[in-house]
């Protein structure tokens, strides 16, 4: 006597049938599996450069729509807050390009901070007519530095999570 399949049966077997379908695919195309630890690519890189320069540009845009005669604030004090801001673009884009890597953490803060610091340079050469080499190398060397905060404090995040999770082992 023939029975019918059940419906969690017919639904084994297709997807069996939809993985083995897939695997030959990826194998057809030429596609491996990834092996090994995680490694951002360059639209990670391309994004973390976006976001960063995102924030320095929303910052540049604040300061030129408020003007010079509103500020009471003096003007020292808010080169070194724009200092500030640059490094913390730096470091939010290079923390979240870190969270797309297993490994080399710092390196890869380097690299983002190297795609931001090169758009940045495009973005300024299309926004100011004059380009002052000292706000390049301030905005570069900010970038850069909070590149390498960002990887650093994502190394350390992660040991610390490690060690703890070795001492709640033991």
């Amino acid at each position: 006597m023939d029975t019918e399949p059940t419906e969690d049966e017919t639904k084994e077997e297709t997807d069996a049938v939809d993985a083995v379908e897939h695997d030959t695919k990826a194998e057809e195309a030429g596609e491996e599996k990834p092996k090994g630890p995680r490694k951002p690519n360059n639209t990670d890189y391309l994004a973390g450069a976006m976001l960063a320069n995102g924030i320095i540009w929303i910052w540049m845009q604040a300061l030129s729509l408020i003007g010079e005669d509103v500020f009471i604030v003096p003007k020292g004090l808010l080169t070194d807050l724009s200092f500030i801001i640059y490094v913390f673009g730096g470091y939010y884009a290079a923390s979240q390009v870190c969270k797309r890597a297993d490994t080399q953490h710092l390196i890869v803060g380097l690299k983002t901070a190297g795609y931001a610091s090169v758009m940045a340079l495009v973005i300024m050469l299309t926004m100011i007519s004059q380009l002052n080499i000292g706000i390049v190398l301030s905005v570069s060397i900010s970038l850069f530095a909070g590149g390498v905060l960002g990887g650093y404090m994502f190394v350390r995040k992660r040991l610390q999570r490690r060690r703890l999770e070795l001492e709640a082992s033991s």
